[in-house]
């Protein structure tokens, strides 16, 4: 799409006759005509005005070759960039238009779902916001206190809207069309795992080869039997699996969720030495969290700093939300 289509386009979505929008840019309509017909282009000063007034930027004022439009919209994820309705629709038309034209464009596919889900955490953000404010001055509020938990992804003691039962579904469905597929009987374990759906898990596991088999049987023991019944077979499990950081990753979370603080930031470490590059911030996130519950806050700052090198030098990533909630935190950690 043309700068002058692009000008058209935004013209009529407002409901703007050409005069109309002269009067706005202080311009003929002789000159937007121009401009709509590509006899000739808004001057360079001009550019910030319109793209302020349509509620863009100016970059989107310019029509992008599809690859460089499909890293734009990645790194505006990426970065956690905060998406304004109009860049938001823009983002969503482009790869609409990308599946016209290819219903099996992966691509296109992968990378809407991913802008949609992105884009609700950032509306997630902002119902959070607003539900505290509401709830500062009803605190009692059902609707509200539903509307946080909600938006938080939070608990639900109803079994209807706690469990996950239609996720449960999609990845069986999944499992049925593709059953070579080893990565989505992981997630379906753990969701049927963590809805005490044990004997399904196990007939998953019978007829799989999965990688993860011991830790997911040893798992539903523990929820049966409870940790402190287990503890030792988890031990074994870590000597036995020392150098498999996935394996290390899955036993140090079931250490943390039973408040063993401690030994899972033993196991956390570990699972971080041996971990393949470019490794994830998963590991320094829980040891970061864990050492802010214990009131270790100087550990807790120092494991911050290590997930800001880690982006910086195995994903070269030095800006974004992800990097300005790290250094809030350092700074709310240092005033503690």
């Amino acid at each position: 799409m043309s700068i002058g289509t692009r000008i058209k386009t935004l013209r009529l979505k407002k409901g703007l006759s050409q005069t109309e929008i002269a009067d706005v840019f202080h311009v003929s309509a002789q000159a937007i005509s121009k401009w709509e017909s590509e006899t000739s282009l808004p001057d360079i000063s001009q550019l910030p005005v319109i793209a302020s007034y349509f509620g863009i930027t100016i970059d989107e004022l310019f029509d992008y070759p599809v690859d460089l439009e499909y890293e734009r919209i990645d790194r505006m994820v990426e970065n956690g960039k905060v998406l304004s309705n109009e860049l938001f629709n823009h983002c969503e038309d482009f790869l609409l238009n990308e599946i016209k034209k290819d219903p099996k464009n992966h691509r296109a596919i992968s990378t809407l779902a991913d802008l949609y889900h992105f884009h609700a955490c950032r509306l997630n953000d902002k119902a959070v916001h607003f539900a505290l404010d509401a709830l500062e001055l009803k605190p009692d509020n059902k609707f509200d206190l539903n509307t946080l938990t909600n938006a938080s992804y939070g608990n639900r003691n109803d079994w209807n809207t706690g469990c996950h039962f239609k996720l449960i579904e999609h990845y069986q469905r999944l499992i049925k069309n593709h059953p070579t597929n080893q990565r989505t009987k992981l997630y379906l374990l753990d969701n049927l795992i963590a809805d005490c759906r044990y004997e399904e898990a196990n007939q998953v596991l019978d007829a799989s080869n999965l990688e993860f088999d011991e830790f997911y049987r040893l798992w539903m023991k523990e929820k049966q039997v409870g940790f402190d019944s287990v503890r030792n077979e988890y031990e074994m499990l870590i000597q036995k699996h020392s150098n498999n950081w996935r394996i290390l990753m899955e036993v140090a979370n079931r250490y943390a969720y039973n408040q063993k603080y401690e030994e899972a930031i033993v196991v956390y470490e570990q699972t971080f030495a041996v971990a393949t590059k470019p490794r994830y911030t998963d590991m320094l996130a829980s040891i970061r969290y864990l050492h802010k519950s214990l009131g270790n806050y100087d550990k807790a700052i120092d494991a911050c700093n290590r997930e800001l090198q880690l982006l910086k030098e195995e994903w070269n990533i030095t800006k974004g939300e992800l990097v300005d909630e790290l250094k809030q935190e350092i700074e709310d950690l240092q005033n503690k």
